[in-house]
């Protein structure tokens, strides 16, 4: 425990009773995330979201330091209540979660403002060869102005359940590793809706699409071999909530169909985040990823 001004707080495990707290409070700083997010990845590591709670009961802080494997992690998540923020509970999240991580490359996103912060708590090592850019958007989303057209020989169909395989291959050759318990769980989601595309029996890309707590389409992964792909499939996913409030969505830079894409609908740029590692650069194949995973849980 860490007392700080007569005020006692301890660090815990996220657990599903916490989600109405934790959402006020990223509502506060327009996370992109569903509740669901978190009982995803909570599901996947269970120690690997943590959240601070008060003597009190009151939960005031969440961050998300997620192992994705026995050589990789990712943080994400880090929010504390304005009224807290001098008590150095995003400290403490944050070296929780780095003792959780161990001697994994831990990866993250962060503002150029926060730079100089991230570095000094470990993140040294900076991507300078793309950003990720950052959309969050509330408004009419005019998917329309997007191209239906396929190149010749290539479908897009809903996923079902004997797709898994295709999905997965696909995913551990884009990723460099296998995300087989991740999307396994946010495969079978009821909230979630998945295209997959294929070419000649093959898969060449897949995307997903969930409501956030804005009630605005998040799009992510949206992953692709060809542009033209990934263009109609965006389409897509959007026409299955024509309802939604808005987007939530996350690219990176060097892919520049998404971002006209972006611009052909009149969605401005949020904002553009930097990449930074504790220990070296993942080797990233950008040219397929038209839509990032998790901004806040996900290297990619």
């Amino acid at each position: 425990m860490n007392i700080f001004k007569a005020l006692t707080y301890r660090l815990r495990p996220f657990v599903e009773t916490d989600i109405p707290a934790i959402l006020k409070i990223a509502l506060r700083n327009t996370f992109q995330y569903s509740p669901e997010c978190l009982m995803l990845w909570s599901k996947y590591d269970p120690k690997g979201i943590t959240v601070a709670e008060l003597h009190s009961g009151e939960v005031v802080g969440l961050c998300a330091s997620i192992n994705h494997n026995e050589n990789i992690a990712f943080r994400g998540a880090l929010c504390v209540h304005e009224k807290y923020r001098k008590l150095q509970i995003g400290h403490w999240l944050s070296v929780d979660g780095a003792k959780h991580v161990g001697d994994r490359n831990m990866g993250s996103n962060c503002s150029k403002g926060k730079l100089r912060y991230f570095q000094n708590k470990g993140f040294r090592v900076v991507e300078d060869s793309w950003t990720i850019v950052e959309y969050k958007y509330l408004g009419e989303l005019k998917y329309q102005l997007l191209s239906y057209k396929l190149p010749e020989g290539v479908g897009i169909k809903c996923f079902e359940v004997n797709d898994i395989d295709f999905l997965l291959a696909y995913d551990r050759a884009l990723a460099g590793y296998d995300r087989k318990g991740i999307l396994d769980i946010i495969c079978k989601e009821n909230n979630t809706k998945t295209l997959i595309a294929f070419s000649g029996g093959v898969c060449v890309g897949y995307g997903m699409i969930k409501r956030n707590i804005f009630d605005a389409a998040r799009v992510g992964p949206l992953y692709a071999d060809d542009s033209r792909v990934a263009e109609v499939m965006l389409r897509k996913l959007l026409e299955t909530m024509p309802d939604a409030e808005g987007l939530a969505m996350t690219t990176i830079s060097n892919n520049l169909m998404v971002i006209e894409c972006m611009m052909r609908m009149g969605i401005p740029v949020h904002d553009n985040l930097m990449r930074v590692y504790t220990k070296e650069k993942m080797v990233i194949n950008t040219s397929k990823i038209f839509a990032q995973f998790d901004v806040d849980f996900s290297l990619l």
